[in-house]
């Protein structure tokens, strides 16, 4: 008699799984971007001549456009288009809230960047590191604790505001240390204070 247990695939299904819902759109973003960069190619081979590989000028059309189109959509009339296409269409995508949340948290964010806050999370009897999704208007927050290995499936919290703990860390390096098994994680936290609890 066999002593497999059909429980013991669930783990294996569910890694396969995480690692489609990342690879499937980043892989779509990458194809769309070839696309676009041979489109331009063939556009620009006749302006390119002799002493410039077409796709390098491509590129360097990509670039102007990127950078055109990302000074339009900063003007109130771009913000508010952009707006209006995030959502009739751009958030319908799989993986844009999530690359548009890391690109907001990034080394180029702006102001206005921020979405994703690294924290610490207190519950009954144990703390984890977590991501501060939203905050409600009585205070407490939405709360995102990853796990780890796979930091891109975990579980949603609402906690009270003395449960949380909000850490001064880069976004980027918090997730790999939480997809390291937590190795490098008290060198971010130094010597951040725990949530505190209210006496009942």
């Amino acid at each position: 008699m066999s002593t497999k247990r059909p429980l013991n695939r669930v783990p294996f299904l569910r890694v396969v799984i995480d690692g489609l819902m990342v690879v499937v759109p980043i892989g779509a973003v990458v194809l769309l971007v070839l696309g676009i960069l041979h489109a331009l190619r063939d556009a620009t081979a006749p302006l390119a001549g002799q002493f410039v590989h077409p796709m390098v000028m491509g590129t360097l059309l990509f670039v102007a456009i990127c950078i055109a189109v990302g000074y339009m959509v900063r003007s109130a009339i771009g913000r508010a288009a952009r707006h209006a296409l995030e959502a009739a269409l751009f958030e319908k995508i799989p993986g844009y809230r999530l690359f548009k949340a890391f690109a907001e948290d990034g080394p180029l964010a702006g102001a206005e960047g921020g979405s994703l806050r690294p924290a610490i999370a207190a519950f009954d009897d144990a703390q984890a590191p977590a991501l501060v999704m939203d905050e409600f208007p009585d205070g407490g927050f939405l709360v995102f604790v990853p796990g780890s290995p796979t930091a891109m499936s975990g579980s949603l919290h609402i906690l009270a505001a003395d449960r949380v703990a909000l850490l001064d860390v880069p976004l980027l390096p918090f997730l790999k240390a939480i997809s390291s098994w937590g190795l490098g994680l008290k060198g971010l936290m130094g010597s951040s204070p725990p949530p505190r609890r209210q006496a009942e």
